[in-house]
């Protein structure tokens, strides 16, 4: 068994090599000027490869340099193949909202079966209906205990967990337990043409505490803004906006800062400046289960 870092998860794959006992795979990658990418093998593989390569933006030439490596991998007869990805790009068109839409993820699935990959690892996809997808090779993995073990540095303040939805209210849930905190949402309304949110502050009080918003991706930042203005309006302390995935689209950090955040946390499944909690430990317990179970 081998360990292979796509471009996309440098930092993470480092921080998984750590805690894993496989060699890594050496590669060369380049970009040409035209944007093309170029891999090139430089150590051998093995019969069995763990794969971690991210699709995050751009997504498009992530999805490309997942499948060439795919196919080097396959090339180079490797049998067994871990497919890590620890944000799932187009995951969120799981479905046709609108008539004549495509579904994307399905697409993406069916690109991955040709490879017929062993095992997909996966975090916090945006809904259930995108496992059915991959079937029952793939697993799911949550960010959100790691995230709530790491707010208990703070000294939080009365804290109360929201979620900017329903939908996202198992994750304000995780995390409430961990720190011993109340939870609720948003009830929140998106026009699906324009994209546009509107959300509608419930009755609870939240005068003089600590109000931790979580979601699974934050984008645009949009749905952050309106709670944050929200909850600020309603005399909250301080506001965290936590997430597994954060895209942090255009002016998504500055808007959020603007409304009055107090602070940024988000996972490496997407690397940036606030990925201040790293996945790496849950991926490495679910690799080794995988391989306890074989």
């Amino acid at each position: 068994m081998k360990l292979m870092i796509g471009p996309s998860s440098r930092g993470l794959g480092k921080r998984l090599s750590m805690l894993l006992p496989f060699d890594l795979i050496i590669f060369e990658w380049k970009v040409f000027p035209d944007g093309e990418s170029y891999f090139r093998l430089l150590s051998n593989v093995d019969d069995s490869v763990i794969l971690v390569h991210s699709l995050s933006p751009p997504q498009d030439k992530r999805v490309v340099e997942l499948f060439l490596l795919l196919k080097l991998l396959r090339d180079y007869k490797v049998r067994n193949i871990i497919l890590v990805v620890p944000y799932l790009a187009y995951m969120r068109q799981d479905k046709r909202f609108l008539d004549g839409e495509v579904v994307s993820i399905e697409v993406i699935a069916d690109l991955l079966k040709t490879y017929d990959i062993d095992r997909y690892v996966f975090v916090d996809v945006h809904s259930s209906e995108v496992l059915k997808f991959f079937g029952d090779r793939a697993v799911e993995l949550s960010a959100f205990p790691l995230i709530g073990d790491f707010l208990l540095k703070y000294q939080l303040v009365n804290p109360i967990i929201i979620a900017p939805d329903a939908k996202a209210f198992k994750y304000a849930e995780t995390v409430a337990k961990i720190i011993g905190a109340e939870s609720d949402y948003i009830v929140k309304r998106r026009d699906r043409s324009s994209g546009a949110v509107e959300s509608e502050l419930k009755e609870f009080n939240v005068t003089g505490r600590d109000v931790i918003l979580v979601d699974d991706i934050i984008s645009t930042g949009g749905t952050m803004v309106n709670a944050i203005k929200m909850f600020r309006e309603y005399g909250a302390n301080r506001i965290f906006a936590c997430c597994t995935h954060g895209l942090f689209i255009g002016n998504a950090v500055v808007n959020m800062f603007n409304a009055g955040v107090y602070d940024i946390i988000s996972t490496d499944t997407i690397e940036s400046y606030y990925s201040k909690v790293s996945v790496a430990p849950i991926i490495a317990s679910a690799i080794n289960l995988l391989l306890n179970k074989h």
